[in-house]
């Protein structure tokens, strides 16, 4: 009778990977965009292909998205003389109007980044699954790589520890429903938290540099890759 609610359960975590691996990709590209001109953003608006912006500061600093893995970039500079309230008439008067928001700093504990994934509607998903995976985290009786306390470190300070759970706990995804060893010296809370420090500080440089060599060589590729 158990062997249909851990078939259910696997297939759950890999959903719930998927969509918070989509909005990681995302969050990073956006990130990392393509430097363009503000006139370049403007042809865009005109024709209807922004469906995203993100923007901080006067004179500004400027982000739109052409799509979900398309990203580009005006950085502020003395000669940007482009103001929130132009940028907001302008979205204004598009049709659609495109989604905007105020660029997020990052947090000193916790950014959030899975309530600001930068794509019309994410927040619910992608949100919701950080939720789902993080009461599946306190629902575990036995996590085998860390206790709660460093996989609660992980999740917030770590950015990237519901995903690193549901592709570990509370077996490797990859074993299926095969059962595996406990790890040899399992995380308490004192390395969790170390561990996610850690994270936090190296994580967005290593994406940062794999995505922007690797994932924009194959944007550059793509059909219609603007």
């Amino acid at each position: 009778m158990r062997l249909p609610y851990r078939l259910a359960g696997l297939w759950l975590r890999v959903l719930l990977l998927v969509v918070l691996l989509w909005g990681a990709l995302v969050s990073v590209l956006s990130a990392i965009p393509r430097d363009r001109t503000l006139a370049d953003f403007h042809t865009a608006l005109r024709a209807g292909q922004v469906t995203y912006v993100i923007y901080a500061g006067t004179p500004m600093d400027l982000r739109w998205s052409t799509g979900p893995l398309f990203w580009h970039r005006v950085e502020r500079g003395p000669d940007m003389a482009y103001t929130p309230r132009e940028l907001m008439r302008d979205l204004d008067a598009t049709v659609p109007r495109p989604e905007a928001r105020l660029m997020q700093p990052r947090g000193a504990y916790f950014s959030g980044w899975p309530f600001h994934v930068p794509v019309r509607g994410a927040a619910w998903p992608v949100g919701g699954a950080w939720i789902a995976a993080l009461f599946i985290m306190l629902g575990t009786a036995r996590p085998r790589v860390g206790n709660r306390w460093a996989w609660f470190w992980l999740f917030t300070v770590g950015e990237v520890g519901a995903m690193l759970f549901l592709l570990l706990e509370p077996r490797s995804l990859w074993r299926g429903l095969e059962p595996q060893e406990p790890a040899l010296n399992p995380m308490g809370g004192g390395r969790g938290c170390v561990l996610a420090l850690c994270l936090s500080l190296l994580a967005p440089v290593l994406a940062s540099i794999g995505f922007s060599f690797v994932i924009q060589a194959l944007l550059d590729v793509l059909p219609g890759a603007p």
